[in-house]
């Protein structure tokens, strides 16, 4: 039996900021095709990997290995997503210091487009079925799951208040 102790992945929590590589074991390893998210129609490949500043958003077409950059921002784009009918990608940003938004891209032009606009952490981006975005935020103090609205609108949460564990 092989054990494989992952010390530390690409983590830095206490302001969520990104480095640049992952260490497995002891050894360093840069940190390419991270947070992989396959297209619906299975045929486009998106991740993140680290660009010319920051952790960007590529795409790798599957049948004919092209990989080509959808987007690159000033600081890293995390945890990608796509829509439902394949046009565009949902993910986290930070557009202001220290503050996680949720955002999206259409794939075939590159637009950009911020979903929510809230002091508190909006995080972990997945597309419903319906097109709604399935998120959570620290919003209120207490962390909690949301949906809203590709356009923004329609934010309501979907998640009990969980009583405090002690």
């Amino acid at each position: 039996m092989v054990r494989i102790t992952f010390t530390w992945v690409l983590l830095a929590a206490a302001g969520l900021g990104l480095t640049g590589c992952a260490l497995f074991g002891t050894a360093e390893q840069p940190v390419d095709f991270w947070q992989p998210a396959l297209s619906p129609d299975g045929l486009t490949l998106v991740y993140i990997a680290k660009g010319a500043k920051s952790y960007d958003l590529f795409a790798l077409d599957l049948e004919t290995g092209v990989e080509v950059l959808v987007l690159s921002l000033e600081r890293d784009i995390v945890y990608p997503s796509w829509s439902p009918d394949g046009t565009r990608i949902a993910f986290m940003y930070v557009q202001d210091k220290d503050n996680w938004d949720i955002f999206t891209v259409e794939v075939g032009t590159g637009a950009m487009f911020r979903v929510t606009s809230d002091p508190a952490a909006d995080v972990n981006p997945t597309w419903a079925g319906d097109g709604r975005i399935v998120f959570n935020s620290n919003r209120g103090g207490n962390w909690g799951a949301y949906v809203v609205h590709a356009d923004g609108t329609g934010l309501r949460r979907i998640s009990i208040a969980r009583p405090a564990k002690g």
